[in-house]
C-alpha cells in the first residue's frame, strides 16, 4: 500500500519498513507541505527553515547508511526545534534579531535525536526570549493555532506547537519553564510532554530561568513523545543540573495496576475556566473516576496555588536577568517587544536577602507537595483555562498572559513532571471545532507511568 502522509512516528516506520516510502520521499512531502501552509495559511511558524537540497542529502545519507540494516529509532522522522535550543550553523535567536548569534555546537538533546536518525526541518518560532504564554511576543510574527487563525497559538513554544498540529513535522523539541510547552500543545491539539527536570540535557538552550527550564517534546500521540523521550533522555555531565535518571526512579515504587488516586483543583479555582473548558474538564474528571481512577482524601492544594503564585512578582524571576545579561548592558530593553521589555524591567530590584527568602519559601512549598502525593499518585488540572483570540491578548497582554497559568506555573517550581494531552473539543462561535487539554502531573521520576496513565485516558 501506498505511503498515506502520516509523520505519527509508528507509522512512518511501518511505511519504510514495507517500502511503501522513503526519508527522501517523505522530505518531499514536508517541505512541500511547509511552504504551502506559510503561504497559504501561517507565516509565522519558522524561523529558519532547512533547503529543500539540504533535506534530501540527509534523507539520501540515512538511506546509505542504514540500507539493509536495522534502522536507528528515529529513521527519517522529520522534527523541528524550538529557536532558543543551538543548532550548528543556524541562529539562534530567541526572537531577538539583536540577540542573535549563529550556534557553533549543536544542543545535546537536539544531537542525540539526529544520531537516532531524525532529519531537521527547521527551527521554530517563540514568544521572545521565551517569555510568555501567548506565542504573540515575536518579531517574526504571531503564530496561529490550527483550528482557528483569529486565535492564539499559545506560547513560548509556538511555532513547535503549529508544526506538529499542522502534520508539517512528526514531532518538536521545545522547552518549558512555567506551561511553555503544555499552553500551546492544549491550542493546537497535540501532546505536550514535560519530563522530569534535568533529565534531558539543557546545555545549549538559552535559559529563561535556569532553574525551572526543561527541554520538551511536542508530538501528535503519547507514543511519539515516549519514543522521542527515550532518545533525548541521558545524563550530561557538563550540564551542572543533570541527574542521573535511573538513580532518581530506582526508588520508586510502582503505582498500583487499579485504583490509581487522582486529586484535583479545589472548586473555587477552577471558577477561572470558561464555560467550554470548564465543561469538558468535569467530563474529563468524570471519566477518569468511571475509568477506574479513585478520588484522593484529604489532598490540600493549597501549596500548589501558593508556588504558582511565586512565579510573579517574587525574585525568582530575575533569572532572566542573569541568563541575558550581556545583552541587556549592551543593548538594554529598547528595542525588545514592548511587552517583553516591561516584564525585563519588572524583573529587577529584588535584593539578595528577597532572593534567598524566596529560595526557602518555595522550599517549604516543596516540602509540602512532596506530602501531599503520599494522599494521591497523580493531580489532574486543566492545560490552560480558556483560548483567547490574538485582538482579546491585545487588550491585557500581560493579565490574559499570566491567567493561561492558573494551573502550569507550579510543576517545574516545585519539580514535577507532567503531560497535556487532547481531552475534547468545543465549538466557538465561527463554528470551528476547538481542543481542550488535559495535564497528568506528579512527581520528578513518574513519567512512564504518566504517559501510561494519558493513554489509558485517551481509550476510556
Amino acid at each position: 500500500m501506498p505511503w498515506d502522509g502520516s509523520l505519527v512516528i509508528s507509522a512512518l516506520h511501518a511505511a519504510y519498513a514495507s517500502g511503501a516510502t522513503t526519508p527522501t520521499e517523505v522530505v518531499r512531502a514536508v517541505h512541500e507541505r511547509l511552504t504551502a501552509y506559510a503561504a497559504d495559511v501561517d507565516p509565522a511558524v519558522w524561523i529558519d527553515v532547512v533547503p529543500l537540497d539540504t533535506l534530501l542529502e540527509r534523507a539520501a545519507e540515512l538511506e546509505r547508511a542504514h540500507d539493509g540494516k536495522d534502522k536507528p529509532a528515529l529513521f527519517g522522522v522529520p522534527m523541528s526545534v524550538k529557536n532558543s535550543i543551538d543548532v550548528a550553523g543556524f541562529k539562534t535567536t530567541l526572537a531577538c534579531p539583536d540577540f542573535a548569534y549563529v550556534a557553533e555546537k549543536t544542543a545535546p538533546a537536539v544531537q542525540r535525536a539526529l544520531d537516532a536518525g531524525a532529519i531537521l526541518v527547521g527551527t521554530t518560532n517563540l514568544d521572545q526570549f521565551a517569555t510568555g504564554l501567548v506565542g504573540h511576543r515575536s518579531p517574526y510574527g504571531t503564530p496561529r493555532s490550527v483550528f482557528d487563525k483569529e486565535y492564539i497559538s499559545g506560547g513560548s513554544s509556538s511555532g513547535s506547537a503549529v508544526s506538529v498540529g499542522a502534520k508539517l513535522v512528526s514531532f518538536s523539541i521545545g522547552t518549558d519553564t512555567a506551561g511553555s510547552t503544555r499552553v500551546p500543545a492544549s491550542f493546537n491539539g497535540v501532546v505536550g510532554l514535560k519530563p522530569t527536570l534535568y533529565s534531558i540535557s539543557t546545555v545549549g538552550l538559552v535559559p529563561a530561568c535556569k532553574t525551572a527550564d526543561c527541554v520538551t517534546v511536542l508530538a501528535p500521540t503519547v507514543d511519539d513523545a515516549r519514543q522521542v523521550y527515550d532518545v533525548l533522555r541521558a545524563f550530561d555531565p557538563n550540564d551542572s543540573l543533570a541527574r542521573p535518571y535511573d538513580k532518581l526512579t530506582s526508588g520508586l515504587a510502582p503505582w498500583r495496576s487499579e485504583g490509581i488516586k487522582f486529586a484535583t483543583p479545589p472548586a473555587e479555582l477552577l471558577e477561572v475556566l470558561s464555560a467550554p473548558y470548564a465543561q469538558l474538564y468535569k467530563q474529563a474528571v468524570d471519566k477518569l473516576a468511571r475509568g477506574g481512577l479513585v478520588n484522593a482524601e484529604g489532598f490540600n492544594y493549597e501549596p500548589f496555588e501558593q508556588a504558582n503564585n511565586m512565579l510573579y512578582g517574587s525574585s525568582i524571576v530575575a533569572q532572566r536577568l542573569v541568563a541575558f545579561d550581556d545583552y541587556l548592558t549592551a543593548h538594554g530593553t529598547s528595542t525588545m517587544h514592548p511587552v517583553v521589555a516591561s516584564i525585563f524591567a519588572a524583573s529587577s530590584g529584588f535584593s539578595a536577602v528577597r532572593a534567598y527568602q524566596d529560595l526557602f519559601l518555595l522550599a517549604s512549598y516543596k516540602r509540602r507537595v512532596e506530602l501531599e502525593f503520599e494522599k494521591a499518585d497523580v493531580l489532574v488540572v486543566p492545560s490552560t483555562v480558556t483560548h483567547w483570540k490574538v485582538a482579546e491578548v491585545d487588550e491585557d497582554p500581560l493579565g490574559r498572559n499570566k491567567i493561561l497559568g492558573s494551573f502550569t506555573h507550579f510543576v517545574n517550581l516545585v519539580d514535577l513532571c507532567a503531560i497535556s494531552v487532547p481531552a475534547g473539543t468545543w465549538t466557538n462561535p465561527s463554528g470551528n471545532e476547538m481542543p481542550f487539554g488535559l495535564t497528568f502531573i506528579a512527581p520528578a521520576g513518574r513519567d512512564a507511568e504518566l504517559m501510561r496513565l494519558a493513554e489509558r485516558f485517551q481509550k476510556m
